[in-house]
């Protein structure tokens, strides 16, 4: 069984069972609608840009590196979705639209092209899914969740075909909280326009993880910038699937042991757990685990 990793993460205070996502405290403050719709257009912004970047790729390079040779026009399907999605958010929002940022994103071929859209269209489908809370609007409702349908439509097909994944996890995805999805977007983000504002978030410090894990193999973590002081208490990691974590210790070396019982998307985080509490967050961000069924 092999294992992708990306970075993605995940805070969520919840047992090793199953748990409700209105039993989870994200800390996020209440957003207002047009803050809302302004977070999944600065998402749809860098979705669209990074697509642009398909076009520097030819047909032939995808075959070349072992993937369909029709998967090239199925991005540019893709790309069209991601314009057409900022560009009817922008219809709604009028002035108060986000403009583009300045983006940087780590592709430099086919096969790491696909990588970065399976962690760009994971960011999506997490986004869209934890939005809907913060909408009253009965259409804007509906509007957010047709674009999300379309984007779980994309991010399984990559899981899927182009990454010979799982297309999905569980019945259920793992809502993040905006802060932790904000960190993931911040990580292709060079600049924003000062004119974009945002809404009361925080950005988290970041884990990595080597860049090959299977389940059941021991891996270090990394902390950047680096962890604090931990005052000898136990860090513990927390592998989310879906609404079920499994809270693992990380060893006093800074490793931690994949558990072996996991499978598809997997979201990992790193907190410092007092009895049934989390005390304190160290990196609400680490990364996503896509594993093969």
């Amino acid at each position: 069984m092999r294992a992708i990793l990306t970075f993605l993460a995940l805070v969520i205070l919840s047992s090793s069972v199953l748990s409700l996502p209105s039993e989870r405290r994200d800390g996020d403050s209440a957003l207002t609608e047009i803050q809302a719709l302004n977070f999944a257009l600065s998402l749809e912004h860098l979705q669209y840009y990074f697509y642009k970047r398909l076009y520097q790729y030819e047909p032939q390079d995808f075959s070349n590196a072992g993937l369909p040779p029709w998967s090239q026009g199925r991005y540019a399907q893709i790309s069209s979705h991601e314009l057409t999605h900022a560009q009817f958010l922008e219809n709604i929002l009028g002035d108060n639209a986000v403009q583009p940022c300045t983006y940087n994103f780590p592709d430099s071929d086919p096969r790491s092209f696909v990588k970065t859209s399976n962690i760009v269209e994971a960011i999506t489908s997490s986004t869209y899914t934890t939005l809907a809370k913060y909408l009253s609007d009965p259409d804007y409702v509906i509007s957010i969740s047709s674009i999300h349908s379309v984007e779980a439509k994309h991010s399984a097909w990559i899981n899927a075909d182009m990454r010979e994944g799982a297309a999905w996890s569980t019945a259920f995805d793992a809502p993040l909280s905006l802060s932790q999805l904000y960190t993931m977007m911040s990580g292709f983000i060079v600049s924003c326009p000062s004119s974009n504002s945002l809404p009361p978030i925080k950005v988290f410090p970041s884990l990595t993880f080597p860049s090959y894990v299977i389940p059941g193999q021991t891996v270090q973590v990394s902390f950047s910038p680096a962890a604090p002081d931990r005052d000898s208490q136990t860090l513990y990691a927390w592998f989310i699937s879906g609404f079920k974590a499994l809270v693992v210790p990380l060893n006093a070396d800074m490793t931690v042991t994949i558990p072996d019982t996991l499978q598809g998307f997997v979201f990992f985080g790193n907190h410092e757990q007092q009895g049934e509490r989390v005390r304190r967050c160290y990196s609400c961000w680490a990364g996503v685990l896509s594993l093969r069924l």
